[in-house]
């Protein structure tokens, strides 16, 4: 069964009406910063099914001395996908989630943009990290605030080639 998985494309993303506005609230929440969180559901053939979602914890951080560019700080939400103490609330979660028979999978994580600004490092290489580390069937799902306070809802889900994970892996890939 798991090769049949494999081998089947990923050609949907079935997101439930409850996943969504989870997600719209907490970027609302968070606007305009950066929010993250974790999806969990099940991959059902070539359709990945999203059941629930949870969001980072916020990552405490030192206050940068007088010496540093405030407004070059990086954005410590963006990177919260890969954050040591995360991997220990999303497994925590999880497994709170089997004891009472929720579809208990991790399937990606989520993020907020505005105006369509949403590919940076950060976002490749927390992709990048759920992909390898976790499942190759993830995906991110982007938010993007300011376009759905237009009118119309804009949720959009990633994944990363085959070809560029080769790339990234062997170093081939700049931001420049």
């Amino acid at each position: 069964m798991a090769d049949l998985l494999k081998e089947a494309p990923l050609t949907a993303v079935q997101v439930e009406a409850l996943v969504v506005m989870k997600i719209i609230k907490h970027c609302s929440q968070t606007f305009p910063t950066t929010a993250t969180g974790f999806l969990v559901g099940m991959d059902a053939k070539s359709t990945l099914e999203i059941t629930n979602s949870f969001p980072f914890p916020t990552v405490e951080l030192p206050a940068t001395d007088a010496h540093h560019d405030n407004n070059a700080s990086p954005n410590h939400a963006a990177a919260a996908p890969r954050h040591k103490g995360n991997p220990a609330y999303q497994n925590d979660m999880i497994r709170k989630l089997r004891e009472v028979n929720v579809d208990a999978n991790n399937v990606g994580w989520y993020m907020s943009a505005s105006l369509g600004n949403f590919i940076n490092l950060n976002m490749i290489e927390n992709q990048y990290h759920y992909q390898k580390e976790l499942n190759e069937r993830t995906v991110a799902i982007v938010h993007d605030v300011s376009r759905s306070s237009q009118g119309s809802l804009s949720l959009r889900a990633f994944r990363l080639s085959p070809a560029f994970m080769a790339a990234y892996k062997e170093n081939k890939f700049t931001i420049e």
